[in-house]
């Protein structure tokens, strides 16, 4: 009875053991799939990293050459601005339109009645000026003996956009501190400053022009005050024709020379 007991512990502890063993066999197998699926997301990690440095060395690159590109941008739209400040610029852009308007004739050349207020068939002075703000290129002169700031920044959007594009702006004034002082006209040398424009003083100066581009000009009686361009009756004329822009641009020099210094 004895010799039976042995054998049942014996057999039990062989069963354990070989439980135990295939405990240890199966979990061995399971630790190797996990290593190798450890290994093979290791490798594809690895494989996505290399993609990875080589985008970012593509971007490394492409961004280095948009940089270039960029300075180089810069250049050149330094060198336009500079180039479109030249009087060799204004006078070779006049010529070319010179032969543009040779070239139209004998058509009829574009003139426009202008004034403040709209009777039916008429034109506004302020939407007329607006128009030719926006589609000016290289020069923009204002002459006005009195300017109100509130008028200026009606302008504002216009004068800024021309500015970004590098053209060149002239404004010519009376400039005087009693005209300021009795509220006839405002100090603008900031706002003149702050679009890259040119400020000059006459003291004698009565005319109001409006030229772009040395192609098309407002003369009017309107200065660019609320009073001038709004609230008074004022009239002008708008015009394309090449002989009376030469004298118009004869007439702008002639005050730049008695600007005062």
């Amino acid at each position: 009875m004895e010799g039976y007991w042995i054998w049942l512990v014996f057999l039990a502890l062989a069963i354990v053991s070989a439980s135990i063993v295939q405990l240890q066999v199966n979990q061995n197998k399971r630790l190797q799939r996990d290593h190798s699926q450890i290994q093979t997301d290791l490798q594809r990690l690895k494989c996505r990293l290399r993609e990875r440095e080589a985008s970012l060395d593509q971007l490394q690159r492409d961004c280095s050459n948009l940089l270039k590109l960029k300075g180089r941008a810069s250049d050149l739209e330094s060198e336009l601005k500079r180039t479109k400040q030249m009087m060799e610029y204004s006078s070779a852009q006049r010529l070319r339109y010179l032969e543009e308007q040779i070239n139209l004739l004998p058509q009829k050349t574009p003139i426009q009645f202008l004034v403040t207020f709209s009777p039916r068939g008429l034109h506004s002075i302020e939407d007329q000026l607006i128009k030719m703000l926006d589609r000016a290129e290289f020069e923009i002169v204002i002459v006005s003996p009195w300017i109100k700031r509130q008028m200026w920044d009606r302008i504002g959007q216009p004068l800024k956009k021309f500015s970004r594009r590098g053209g060149r702006l002239v404004v010519i004034m009376r400039g005087c501190e009693s005209d300021y002082g009795i509220g006839m006209s405002d100090d603008i040398q900031m706002e003149v400053k702050f679009v890259a424009g040119e400020l000059l003083f006459v003291r004698q100066l009565h005319a109001k022009i409006y030229m772009i581009d040395r192609k098309e000009a407002i003369v009017t009686s309107a200065n660019l005050t609320k009073g001038g361009i709004e609230d008074n009756y004022e009239a002008g004329v708008w015009l394309k024709d090449p002989g009376v822009l030469d004298e118009i641009c004869a007439y702008v020099e002639e005050l730049y020379r008695h600007r005062e210094v």
